[in-house]
């Protein structure tokens, strides 16, 4: 045996026992699922290739929709061990979901979802090779992209427009569409290790292929098993003991500057109260860590708005957490196999683990629900009591910060399986098929950490004296049908068993034995299923067109597809007997049917000024179980005029239609402060007082009418089962420029423009009320069948604030694009550039009221510009990158508040972004064996003031610092 052959036996050798093992894992798995492949294609007559925004297959044929790529090599250069943090970098995407900021909302932390020109992740549609992906969170479609395992990326490629005609509801702004590779042979063996230059932030990556070919190359099969790990990351890890609020300034009653060592007053983690008015800074105490009572300390400014530097404050910061701890198991799988040559069976599959714990902000009692104490309090110390005496205070109203009590949190584990099983072929001549079925489930458990039973810790801190044995105990004990000091209410019955009292006089004060009896562990479980099943045919060779410009193409087929979901929540939490917002269980699903065609069809070729004049259009029409039918359509023009210059530009329409949250989430009781519009002293605020007055009378209301009520409004907010679908429509416009001079070299510019109408919003008690009765329309409007009146008094008694299709967006930008290939210094240098231009975005809450207007560009969250540069230098064995971000300035207030006061804030900007990584890797001769270095966040630039991440416009910016990583790969 040469040793050429002895080496090719022991791949295959290696492939086999790789492929074993890792099988061995899918089997224990049962569920297990996913969708990847790899480098080495066996030729066939089944392959074709396909633009992302077209099912046409003919590579003749080059849609005219703008496509930005990532690829794998673009992936590997950034050491990225998830791939979600990743994609929130391209210029075409917003930072709504990073894995700093995803923890703002209950039940995401950890959760990587794609929002496209920041119109919402609902908006854009997410597909794995071209096919959809079960959704993440109860409720929505939107994907986790983290659960896409990065080593089988072939590229991601994302466009603008046009997607509803060809794949459906959810691509209003368009797709994000995640090219796995079909096909892999031998095994590659990839670990990573990370941390932090702050805090020890450590990442880890441990990914293993294996593939092979089989039955003489009519089939392949691969497997990939990856691990990846996120540490922690506490504020007080990376940034120390920093805290910061916005104080009002001299210069004015609505000026204010951010300062550091600053807070809140009105709260603290001791706790404070006040014996006047809340702002009264002479008649303000605090509890210091031993109990006693004294002046709270006031060193530095502070205002009237409870704000204060250098003094007894509240620092958030000491309980933020930048990063969750994060863990993800995927195990992914491929096969295929041809039947004939010219027909062949392939399976996707994938299952995904994922584990995330993320802590945040104790319990508190603040404002409106600070703790009630009672004179005679067993804890009250003379001091304290001689205090209230001498201010005649029969209780004391404490604000507190509760973290001896023990930090919230979320303790998270999904569950993702999808399996995709097709056929593809050739029918007959030129017609081929694929026909397929797409299978996912998402299981989802959140257990509540620490979350507060309200009732116990009301009956906990509502301690007394036993008059018998002179022991301190809960009042609750003595007397069970006590009233909770902090509602008015005779306490529910689960906080009269086994009530354990304890002081909040003081940070430490609340003993651990207390914190145990009043916290639980409350537990919401989530399923969500999807299935698709379709089929389609395709012909490259339809007819030929007029002026020998070539043949036609089409592409047809039709698609079934069901979404459920279902949130079972804990008890307690339903009862709205925790701290935890009062979630009911809700549960809805839907399914929709579909059919579609495209067509591409070349008018001109080899003609002067038109190397290829190709038009194409795309119409899907839908049929919803729930919200009826709908349509999409899409026409584009592709005009090569030669080698150097092809221009390219689409025209739109799509649909979005509403997910089973925004439709069937439930609603729940709410209470809403509303001034009444239709009182007499309201009129004349209207916009147009004569309208008001004219719809108020048309209610039944006289003139003159005053209201008396000064209570709250009861009434519900929450889901609409009666919305409709949201329209929408793009166009765009670009040129393609590749000068055949400047071999390696190209450049691309569209223009894209964006808007959409009936967007689905939920209009607060008070714009419900008042919209009602400032419609030109008059009261036949939208609004006022959701408010209701009293028919003797007038007075309103109920509202509803419901998801409504009332609002709209709007956006327009430039994305450009550049590349540049060429030798240098006998090795080969790669340069690539993608930015976005934002020229607008315009949010208009209430679309038929266009004086309601607000302008998001260059705002938080919204720069106007945003780009990315790759650099690979590659020389022998050697490869070193270079990858650099950047974002413009923005403002940290709206536009229109800007306009109104310029001076209102200092800082009133948010800095540019421009970070740096470099990596640099070397390939070790005739041994498989690669090893990497790289550092992100070269230069450890910090966020500007006050922006950690943890937000949605904090997310553009890196708040983990300088961070460095190392690996290896190891292909056999």
């Amino acid at each position: 045996m040469t040793t050429r052959n002895r080496y090719t036996y022991t791949r295959h050798f290696l492939a086999v026992a790789c492929l074993a093992a890792l099988g061995t894992s899918t089997a224990m798995a049962q569920d297990h699922a996913a969708n990847k492949t790899d480098t080495k294609k066996p030729t066939t007559s089944l392959e074709t290739v396909t633009v992302t925004g077209s099912r046409i297959s003919n590579p003749n044929v080059i849609s005219p929709t703008p496509v930005s790529v990532l690829t794998a090599a673009d992936i590997k250069a950034t050491g990225a061990v998830n791939i979600g943090d990743l994609m929130t970098t391209m210029p075409q995407l917003s930072t709504t979901f990073t894995m700093g900021n995803s923890g703002r909302y209950i039940g995401t932390a950890g959760i990587a979802q794609q929002n496209l020109r920041n119109l919402g992740t609902e908006r854009t549609l997410v597909l794995v090779n071209g096919r959809r992906f079960v959704g993440s969170s109860a409720g929505d479609t939107a994907v986790d992209v983290n659960l896409i395992p990065t080593d089988w990326v072939e590229r991601v490629e994302i466009i603008t427009g046009g997607a509803s005609a060809v794949y459906g509801a959810d691509a209003v702004t368009g797709v994000v569409n995640f090219i796995l590779k079909k096909n892999y042979q031998g095994a590659n063996l990839q670990a990573q290790y990370g941390s932090s230059e702050h805090g020890g932030f450590g990442n880890k990556l441990l990914s293993l292929t294996g593939g092979m070919n089989f039955a003489q190359d009519r089939g392949n099969v691969a497997v990939l098993v990856e691990r990846s790990d996120r540490d922690s990351l506490q504020f007080s890890d990376r940034f120390g003991r920093q805290s910061y609020t916005t104080i009002r300034t001299p210069n004015g009653p609505t000026d204010t500057a951010l300062f550091g060592n600053a807070g809140s007053y009105t709260i603290t983690d001791g706790g404070t109260f006040s014996l006047g008015k809340t702002t009264d800074v002479s008649k303000r105490y605090v509890f210091d860590p031993n109990g006693n009572v004294r002046a709270q300390r006031f060193d530095g400014l502070y205002d009237n708005t409870g704000r204060c530097t250098n003094c007894d404050r509240l620092d958030t910061n000491q309980v933020s957490q930048l990063q969750p701890r994060y863990g993800r198991t995927s195990i992914s799988s491929v096969a295929s196999f041809n039947i004939t040559p010219e027909h062949r069976l392939y399976f996707e599959g994938t299952y995904s683990n994922v584990k995330v714990k993320k802590y945040s902000q104790p319990a508190f009692g603040a404002a409106s629900s600070a703790y009630t104490i009672a004179s005679d309090n067993a804890y009250i110390s003379p001091e304290l009591a001689a205090l209230m005496s001498a201010n005649g205070a029969k209780s004391i109203n404490v604000s507190r910060f509760d973290v001896d009590a023990g930090r919230r949190g979320e303790d998270t584990t999904r569950n993702t399986t999808r399996a995709v099983f097709g056929i593809n072929g050739v029918i007959t001549g030129d017609w081929e098929y694929d026909a397929s079925v797409n299978y996912g489930v998402t299981d989802e458990t959140r257990r509540n950490l620490n979350n507060r039973i309200k009732d116990r810790f009301a009956a906990s801190i509502d301690a007394v004296r036993d008059p018998l044995s002179g022991n301190i105990v809960c009042r609750s004990s003595l007397d069970p049908n006590s009233i909770n000091t902090q509602t008015g209410n005779v306490l529910n019955p689960i906080a009269l068993s086994g009530c354990v009292p304890t002081s909040i006089f003081g940070n430490g004060a609340i003993n651990p034995a207390a914190a145990n009896w009043f916290n639980t562990t409350t537990t919401t479980r989530s399923k969500l299923t999807q299935f698709v099943g379709g089929g389609s045919v395709t012909n490259n060779n339809l007819f030929q067109m007029p002026f020998d410009a070539g043949s036609a193409s089409l592409a047809a087929g039709v698609e079934f597809r069901r979404e459920s979901s279902r949130q079972i929540t804990d008890p307690l939490d339903v009862a709205g007997l925790t701290f935890l917002n009062a979630i009911p269980p809700s549960g809805g699903a839907y399914s929709v049917k579909e059919g579609y065609v495209e067509t591409a069809m070349p008018l001109l070729s080899g003609r002067p000024f038109a190397q290829n004049l190709t038009f194409d259009a795309a119409a899907r029409f839908s049929d919803y179980s729930n919200i009826g039918r709908t349509k999409a359509w899409r026409w584009g023009l592709d005009w090569s005029i030669d080698d150097n210059v092809r221009l390219r530009g689409t025209m739109s329409s799509a649909v979005r239609a509403p997910n089973i949250s925004e439709l069937y989430s439930g609603q729940t009781e709410n209470f809403f402060r509303i001034t009444d519009p239709c009182s007499v002293t309201e009129i004349p605020n209207g916009p147009n007082p004569s309208l008001r007055q004219a719809n108020c009378s048309a209610l039944g209301i006289p003139a003159g009418w005053t209201s008396v009520n000064s209570a709250t409004i009861r009434g519900v907010s929450g889901s609409n089962p009666n919305l409709k679908p949201e329209q929408g429509r793009t166009w765009t416009t670009g040129i393609v420029l590749t000068p055949q001079f400047l071999s390696g070299f190209g450049i691309t510019v569209d223009y894209w423009n964006i808007k959409l109408t009936n967007a689905i919003s939920a209009p607060t008690g008070t714009d419900t009320a008042n919209r009602c009765v400032d419609s030109t329309s008059g009261i036949g409007n939208t609004y006022c069948p959701n408010v209701q009146r009293d028919n003797i008094t007038h007075e309103l008694v109920y509202v509803r604030s419901i998801n409504q299709n009332v609002s709209s967006l709007s956006t327009s930008g430039v994305d450009m694009g550049a590349y540049y290939a060429h030798p240098l210094f006998g090795g080969r240098m790669n340069w690539a550039v993608d930015a976005t231009k934002t020229i607008a975005y315009t949010e208009r809450p209430f679309q038929d009221d266009p004086s309601t207007v607000m302008q998001r560009n260059g705002t938080l969250g919204y720069p106007e510009w945003k780009a990315v540069l790759r650099a690979t230098y590659s020389l022998n064995n050697w490869m070193f990158n270079w990858n650099a971000r950047y974002f413009s300035p923005m403002l940290r207030v709206s536009n229109e508040s800007y306009r109104s006061n310029p001076t209102q804030t200092t800082p009133i900007n948010a800095s540019s972004g421009f970070f740096n990584d470099l990596k640099a890797s070397y390939k070790f001769n005739n041994s498989g064996w690669q090893a990497y270095v790289g550092i992100t966040n070269v230069l450890d630039r910090d966020p500007p003031v006050n922006l950690f991440g943890t937000t949605f416009g904090s997310g553009l910016y890196d708040a983990i610092g300088r961070a460095y990583y190392a690996g290896v790969n190891y292909k056999f």
